[in-house]
């Protein structure tokens, strides 16, 4: 017997053995399959796959942001937020692998949580002095996120080429409804000029435009006489063609501001 369990147990312990072995190897195997994934999607070259986002990744190396990592920005804080991602890495991973890289961006616009990690709400103007923006109003009052300002701040210029907020961004909000327009409200250094304020500007504008530097204030866009030019007065709507005639008189010149020439009601009359 004794002899007996020596050769049960030395037949037994080799077996226990090597199943312990094949378990950890398992567990090692979906760690690798599951934790491979996930690091990978978080490296930067990772993104270079994608043929849409390859500009995106050079506008990043050359920002101000290019030594802060994927995490950094695109994972909230918090282990839900990374386990989210995890979730959303793995078979982006290996459907890249299988079916080659998609259009889709497997990584989300930073939330400002994340942005706060780094940047505090307590800037009141920016960089140049000339701009009056109260971010706690901004982000921690009215919860705006930060990315909606600073869509082009990391991996795109915006239209005029550089990474900053543009002018137009705000004016979707300080639209002098939903938020003031005021010129001397956001800018400390430009105000309405008193020449805009005289009855005629509308006008004389146009002649004025020869001898003054509209630019200095309205180059924000890039066509900012055909912004206003292109659109139809307020007058212009409704039973226009019916007042219009009444309205003309009663404006004088006024309608010459768009319609310069004096033969202009010859057209159709």
């Amino acid at each position: 017997m004794p002899r007996g369990r020596s050769e049960s147990g030395s037949v037994e312990k080799p077996a226990r053995k090597r199943r312990r072995l094949l378990a950890a190897a398992a567990v090692l195997a979906v760690v690798v399959l599951l934790v491979l994934p996930v690091f990978s999607t978080l490296q930067p070259g990772y993104y270079g796959r994608y043929p849409d986002l390859r500009v995106r990744m050079d506008h990043w190396r050359t920002s101000t942001h290019a030594k802060m990592s994927c995490i950094d920005c695109h994972v909230d804080p918090g282990a839900g937020s990374f386990l989210s991602f995890a979730a959303r890495s793995v078979p982006a991973f290996y459907s890249q692998l299988l079916f080659g890289p998609k259009a889709t961006n497997l990584l989300q616009a930073p939330d400002r949580q994340a942005c706060q990690k780094c940047h505090t709400a307590y800037r009141q103007v920016s960089p140049n002095g000339d701009l009056l923006i109260p971010h706690r109003a901004h982000v921690e009052v009215l919860h705006i996120q930060c990315v909606f300002c600073h869509k082009s701040l990391v991996h795109s210029a915006n239209t005029r080429g550089f990474n900053s907020p543009e002018m137009a961004t705000c004016l979707k909000c300080h639209d002098g409804e939903k938020a003031t327009n005021k010129c001397d409200k956001c800018h400390t250094r430009k105000a309405v000029p008193d020449s805009h304020k005289q009855a005629d500007w509308l006008q004389v504008h146009g002649a004025r435009s020869k001898t003054i530097d509209c630019g200095s204030c309205h180059n924000w866009t890039p066509d900012y006489c055909g912004d206003c030019h292109k659109k139809r007065p307020p007058t212009h709507v409704g039973n226009w063609k019916e007042n219009h005639a009444a309205e003309a008189r009663q404006r004088g010149d006024g309608c010459l501001v768009c319609h310069s020439m004096a033969k202009f009601c010859k057209n159709c009359h």
